[in-house]
C-alpha cells in the first residue's frame, strides 16, 4: 500500500480549565508598543526561512480553552498515484451491479495506526436514491442506516454538488457507497481521531480497491462513546469527505490532472461545505486555533503537518478559505470558482484574489493580511471578517520565543516597542508588518432586561455596538473613558460585537458579549393536530427548543427559526389524544404549556357496493363506516342519501331508473365532515334487438344488415363461426363470409358491448 498522505500524530491534550471573570476583557498593548506580524510570504510551503534575531518582550497572552470533542476531529484523503493510475480508471459496463437490501460485501479498508489495508465484510441496510449504506458487525441500526442515507441523498448531496461540482460515478450505478465501521486509529478514548475518509484508490482498477464512489465513516468515537450511536455527528463529515470526492472527480477526471489539489486548500473546500451543510461557523475549529500552541509558535497555513500538530492545520485552513470567502464578497460560490481553475495550488486562490480585491496582491501578501485579520477582527476593511460575529472568538496569538524558521505560509505575533526595524538577519521571503496601538475596551454583562451596553475604554473613543453586521447602538466614552451605549432589549443568547475607536485611529480589539437570558419564552402558539399528520407546528420565541409531549412520552422536539416557526416531527396520533406543547430557551427557562387535543381528519372508509348497480334497479346497497351520512349522486342531481347502520350498511332507493353507463357519485363523511367517495358506472343487462339480415344469396361473399349501434354481429354455420363485423354510427353492418350452398341455414345474433347477446335469427342461403 502507497504511504498515507497524511500520518497523523495522535495528539492527546492536556487540557487547563481556567475560570471566566463574568466581564469579557480584550488584549490590549500598553503605551509605546504595538503588534509585529511575521509572515514567511512564500508559496512553498516546505521551504524555510529565518525570521531573524529579535529582542522579546516576555509577555505571555496564550489562552487555553476547555475544547469540545469535535475539536479532535481529522480525516485524510487517501493517496493515488494519478498519472500512474490514470488509464486504469474503472469502467462502468464493467462495473455496475445491482445490490439489495441484506446483501453482503467485503470492502478494503485501512488501519491508519499501523499502515495497511485489510478486508471487512459488510451487510447494506439502506439503499436510496443517490447513496447506499453499509455497516459492519451491526455497528448501527437499520434505522439509524436508513437515517444517514436518507439526509445525504436530500441535504447533502443537493449542497455539494450545487456549491462544488459533480461527483464521479466510476460503477456507473448512480449512488455512492458509505461504508459505517470503526475505523482503526489509535484512538483510546481522549484526543484525535479519524472521523472519516475517501480514498480515491477505489476509482481505479486496481488490487485492494474497491473499485466504486465510497466514503468511510466512523462509528467510534465519531458517533459516540458508548453503546448508542447518533449517526447526526456524522452528517458534517459526510460534507465534508464529499467535497473530497467531487474535488478529485474534478482535478484528475474532468481536467486530467496529474496531481490531487494541494492539502490545505482542499480542506479548506471541504470545512466549507460543512459550514454549508450546517448552517452555522464551525466553532470547533475556532477553539483550537485559540488552544494551538503550534498556531502561536508560526504553524504553516501551507506545509500539512503529518507529524506534528496536524489539528492546527485544519484550524487554520478553514479560518483561511473563510476569510478568503468574506474578503471577495462572493459568499459560497467562490470556492466551487476557486475548484474549476485549472491550478490545484495557490494560484487558484490568487486568481480571485486579484479578480475581487485588487489587481496587484499577491498570494503571499494576502496571507499576511489573513494574519492581521486573524488579530485585528475589524468589523469592516481587509483585517477581519465583515462583522462575521462568530470570529470575534479568536483571540490574540503572543509569540514570546526568539528568531526561528517558519515554513512557507507560517507566521507569527509578537509585541514590540515602537519605533520597531526589522532585523537585518532576516530571509528575504520573511516580511514584517507593524500594527499601530490597540485601545483598551473593557465591555461589561449585558441581560435580556438592559437598554444599555455599559463598559470602559479610552477616553473620548467612540464605540460601536452591533448584531451581526447590523449596528443598533453607538455612543463617545467621557473623559474617564466610561461609555453607556443605548440599545433597544435583546433576546437571551443574542450575541452582540463591541469594539472602540479612539481620535488618532487606535482601534480596540472586538469584544463579543453573549446577552444573558433572564425571562422564560412566551408559550407558543400551536396550529391544529390532525390524526394523520406526522408534525406539530407553530410559532415560539426564535431559538428555543420546542417540545411535544404525550402524557409524560416526549414525542418529539425541534429548535424554534429565526422567524420563530416551528416544526416538531412526531409519529401519528389518535384523534382525541391530547398533547402537551411547551418552548425551553438556551438558558433552561421554560415556558408554560399549551394543550391540544389531536382531531379527527381521517376520512371514512370508502363506500363499496355489495350489490352491483344495473340499469333497471332503483336502490344503492353497500358499505361504509358505521355512522357515516352515504349520498348517491349523478353529477350535480342528488339521487338519495341515508345513514349507515352501526354495522356500516346502507340501502338508498332512487326515484328513478338509470341508463347503462350512467357514472354515479358515492359520497360517505363523517360528523367532522371528512369525505370519502367511489364512483361506480351503471351497468348493462338488456339485451339488443335481433339484427335485421339482408337476403343472402349462394354467391354472396358477406352478410349485412342492421343492429344496435357498435354492437358485434356474429354469424355461425350450425357451431362454426363463419364471420362477424361491428354495427357503424348508423347502426349498419356487413360481416365477409365465404359462399354458402345453397339451402343452408345462417345463425345471426348481436352481442352489445356489454356483452348482453340478441336472439339469434336464422336465415336461409338462396
Amino acid at each position: 500500500m502507497n504511504t498515507f498522505k497524511r500520518l497523523f500524530c495522535i495528539v492527546l491534550c492536556s487540557l487547563l480549565i481556567i475560570s471566566v471573570s463574568s466581564v469579557e476583557k480584550a488584549h490590549a498593548l500598553t503605551a509605546g508598543q504595538g503588534y509585529v506580524i511575521i509572515n514567511n510570504e512564500s508559496t512553498n510551503g516546505d521551504g524555510l526561512g529565518y525570521t531573524g534575531s529579535f529582542n522579546i518582550n516576555n509577555k505571555n497572552y496564550t489562552l487555553n480553552k476547555k475544547l469540545k470533542h469535535s475539536a479532535y476531529k481529522m480525516d485524510y484523503v487517501k493517496p493515488v498515484n494519478v498519472a500512474k493510475y490514470k488509464n486504469s480508471k474503472v469502467r462502468k459496463n464493467m462495473m455496475f451491479k445491482s445490490f439489495a437490501i441484506g446483501d453482503t460485501k467485503a470492502f478494503w479498508v485501512s488501519n491508519i495506526e499501523t499502515n495497511t489495508d485489510y478486508q471487512i465484510n459488510a451487510e447494506l441496510l439502506y439503499s436510496g436514491t443517490k447513496s447506499n449504506v453499509w455497516v459492519y458487525n451491526d455497528q448501527i441500526t437499520a434505522a439509524d442506516a436508513q437515517k444517514l442515507g436518507q439526509e445525504f441523498d436530500a441535504k447533502i448531496k443537493p449542497i455539494v454538488n450545487t456549491n462544488f461540482g459533480p461527483e464521479s460515478d466510476v460503477d456507473g450505478n448512480g449512488k455512492v457507497n458509505i461504508l459505517c465501521y470503526d475505523i482503526q486509529d489509535g484512538f483510546n478514548g481522549s484526543g484525535g481521531y479519524v472521523a472519516g475518509y475517501f480514498s480515491p484508490y477505489d476509482l481505479f482498477a486496481q488490487p485492494d480497491s474497491n473499485q466504486m464512489e465510497v466514503f468511510y465513516i466512523d462509528t467510534y468515537p465519531a458517533m459516540g462513546l458508548g453503546s448508542t450511536k447518533d449517526v447526526t455527528e456524522a452528517y458534517s463529515t459526510l460534507a465534508h469527505e464529499f467535497q473530497h470526492m467531487v474535488n478529485f472527480n474534478r482535478t484528475a477526471f474532468i481536467e486530467g490532472s496529474s496531481s490531487q489539489m494541494d492539502t490545505w486548500l482542499d480542506e479548506g473546500l471541504a470545512m466549507a461545505a460543512e459550514q454549508m451543510y450546517t448552517g452555522t461557523a464551525l466553532t470547533n475549529r475556532i477553539d483550537y486555533y485559540n488552544y494551538s500552541d503550534s498556531i502561536t509558535a508560526g504553524h504553516s497555513l501551507l506545509y500539512w503537518d503529518d507529524y506534528g500538530d496536524v489539528l492546527a492545520n485544519y484550524s487554520l485552513s478553514y479560518l483561511f478559505a473563510q476569510y478568503l470567502k468574506v474578503q471577495t464578497g462572493q459568499g459560497d460560490k467562490i470556492f466551487k470558482e476557486v475548484l474549476e481553475n485549472p491550478n490545484n495550488d495557490y494560484r487558484a486562490v490568487e486568481a480571485v484574489i486579484q479578480k475581487y480585491i485588487g489587481p496587484s496582491m499577491t498570494f503571499g501578501k494576502f496571507m499576511t493580511s489573513f494574519r492581521e485579520a486573524l488579530l485585528l477582527k475589524q468589523p469592516t476593511g481587509l483585517y477581519g471578517f465583515k462583522g462575521d460575529p462568530a470570529f470575534n472568538a479568536l483571540t490574540p496569538k503572543i509569540y514570546t520565543g526568539s528568531g526561528t524558521d517558519l515554513h512557507g505560509g507560517g507566521a507569527l505575533v509578537k509585541v514590540a516597542n515602537l519605533p520597531f526595524t526589522a532585523p537585518t538577519d532576516k530571509d528575504s521571503n520573511i516580511t514584517y508588518t507593524v500594527l499601530g496601538d490597540t485601545i483598551d475596551l473593557t465591555v461589561n454583562p449585558v441581560s435580556d432586561q438592559n437598554t444599555v451596553v455599559t463598559g470602559k475604554t479610552a477616553a473620548a473613543a467612540t464605540v460601536t455596538v452591533k448584531k451581526g453586521s447590523t449596528q443598533i447602538g453607538t455612543a463617545v466614552a467621557d473623559g474617564t473613558g466610561n461609555f453607556s451605549v443605548p440599545i433597544s432589549k435583546q433576546s437571551g443568547g443574542t450575541v452582540l460585537s463591541v469594539y472602540a475607536v479612539d481620535a488618532a485611529g487606535n482601534s480596540s480589539n472586538t469584544v463579543s458579549i453573549t446577552v444573558k437570558d433572564t425571562l422564560p419564552p412566551a408559550a407558543p402558539t400551536v396550529n391544529p393536530v390532525g390524526d394523520t399528520q406526522t408534525a406539530v407546528t407553530g410559532k415560539a420565541e426564535a431559538g428555543s427548543t420546542v417540545f411535544v409531549m404525550s402524557g409524560t412520552t416526549v414525542l418529539g422536539k425541534a429548535a424554534a427559526a429565526s422567524t420563530g416557526a416551528f416544526s416538531v416531527n412526531i409519529p401519528v396520533q389518535k384523534a382525541g389524544t391530547k398533547l402537551t406543547i411547551y418552548a425551553q430557551d438556551a438558558a433552561g427557562f421554560k415556558s408554560s404549556s399549551v394543550t391540544v387535543t389531536v382531531v379527527d381528519k381521517s376520512a371514512p372508509v370508502k363506500p363499496v357496493l355489495t350489490t352491483p348497480l344495473k340499469e333497471k334497479q332503483t336502490v344503492v346497497i353497500g358499505k361504509t363506516e358505521a355512522g357515516a351520512k352515504v349520498v348517491v349522486k349523478a353529477g350535480s342531481t342528488l339521487l338519495g342519501q341515508t345513514y349507515a347502520t352501526t354495522a356500516g350498511t346502507f340501502v338508498i332507493k332512487m326515484p328513478f331508473t338509470l341508463k347503462a353507463g350512467t357514472v354515479v357519485m358515492i359520497y360517505a363523511s363523517d360528523k367532522l365532515g371528512n369525505t370519502s367517495s367511489t364512483s361506480v358506472t351503471v351497468i348493462d343487462k338488456t339485451p339488443p334487438a335481433a339484427p335485421s339480415v339482408n337476403t343472402v344469396r349462394y354467391w354472396s361473399t358477406s352478410v349485412s344488415g342492421k343492429a344496435e349501434v357498435g354492437a358485434t354481429v356474429y354469424i355461425y354455420k350450425g357451431t362454426a363461426l363463419v364471420g362477424k363485423a361491428v354495427a357503424d354510427s348508423y347502426g349498419n353492418y356487413k360481416a365477409a363470409i365465404k359462399a354458402q350452398a345453397a339451402g343452408s341455414t345462417l345463425d345471426v345474433s348481436a352481442m352489445d358491448k356489454a356483452g348482453n347477446q340478441s336472439r339469434p335469427v336464422l336465415v336461409k342461403v338462396y
